[in-house]
């Protein structure tokens, strides 16, 4: 088998878009009594890597998992055109130069195991068209998500420039939104507050990848809370993830796929009601501002996101 392909085929990975049909026709082309799969063992070590490595690449883990496949498939195929059953086991090298059978399925279920470890980027999801139209509706009598954390996070709003929200500048800013549960939050070093969040979807217009939590920074007085679900438009700047204006509460999920959203996201809000916010320090400027809309409200808005990104 070719020397070379090891190297082709992970460089192919690496560029984000592996050539299959590369992979097939050097497979194809092979002398069928060549059984040496060599080139495949380090791809195998090249997935294991990648699965404790931050961020792995998905697609290298993939191509990796399919190498090995590939070579399963292809040593078998060798042996059964070129010898008797009872003299195949005659055909391969010592047991420590190759992965033998027990050893590929291991290493597709350690592939496995890392794609589950990771969220692809998408434009949306299946949304929920419910909404509870009741009048006078309060914010407390939602179906939530139990929490002991406080709605304040003790930190003052940011008056040193008065900010207004606006839909088109916030939306601008974002480079990517993650909808996800607030697992913990703890002082950052610089003031704000450090959020671990369990990735639910994350929706970009470019190809991404995310941990299954992802830690976020916040520096508003409104508190992310503790076992709630959360849609957080998010700036990057160099792999920090910085939740865009903060002087505002977030967009937050009931458990029945509603959403809890202030008037200021006009997408979401036209079809909304309004509903009885708790006041969550006395300077408060959203609590008789908030509204409840439908989940598939987000569709709108991400269009009009990707559109004022383009």
């Amino acid at each position: 088998m070719n020397k070379d392909f090891e190297k082709d085929y992970i460089d192919s990975a690496d560029s984000s878009a592996p050539d299959m049909d590369m992979l097939w026709d050097k497979i194809s082309s092979s002398e069928s009594a060549d059984t040496d799969i060599t080139p495949f063992v380090s791809a195998v070590k090249e997935c294991e890597r990648s699965r404790s490595a931050p961020k792995s690449n998905a697609f290298r883990t993939f191509a990796a998992a399919a190498a090995v496949f590939a070579a399963a498939i292809f040593a078998v195929s060798a042996l059964s055109d070129n010898m008797d059953i009872a003299k195949s086991e005659t055909a391969f090298p010592a047991a420590d130069s190759y992965y033998n059978e027990n050893d590929i399925d291991a290493a597709m279920e350690e592939c496995e195991a890392a794609e589950d470890d990771l969220v692809y980027a998408a434009m949306g999801w299946d949304f929920s068209d419910d909404l509870n139209a009741e009048e006078n509706q309060s914010y407390l009598s939602l179906n939530l998500a139990y929490t002991e954390s406080s709605v304040y996070t003790a930190m003052s709003r940011n008056t040193d420039e008065e900010e207004f929200f606006v839909e088109d500048s916030v939306l601008s800013e974002t480079d990517f939104f993650l909808d996800g549960e607030i697992i913990d939050a703890e002082p950052s070093s610089d003031g704000g507050v450090k959020y671990t969040v369990r990735v639910i979807h994350a929706v970009s217009d470019e190809d991404r990848t995310f941990s299954d939590t992802e830690t976020v920074y916040s520096y508003s007085p409104y508190a992310l809370r503790n076992g709630r679900e959360y849609l957080l438009p998010v700036s990057e700047d160099n792999g920090r993830y910085t939740v865009i204006f903060d002087n505002a509460p977030q967009i937050e999920f009931t458990l029945d796929r509603q959403l809890v959203c202030h008037n200021g996201w006009k997408t979401l809000s036209e079809n909304g009601v309004y509903i009885e916010y708790p006041q969550t320090y006395p300077d408060d400027f959203f609590y008789d501002r908030m509204n409840l809309a439908a989940e598939s409200s987000l569709e709108k808005l991400f269009d009009k996101w990707e559109s004022l990104r383009a």
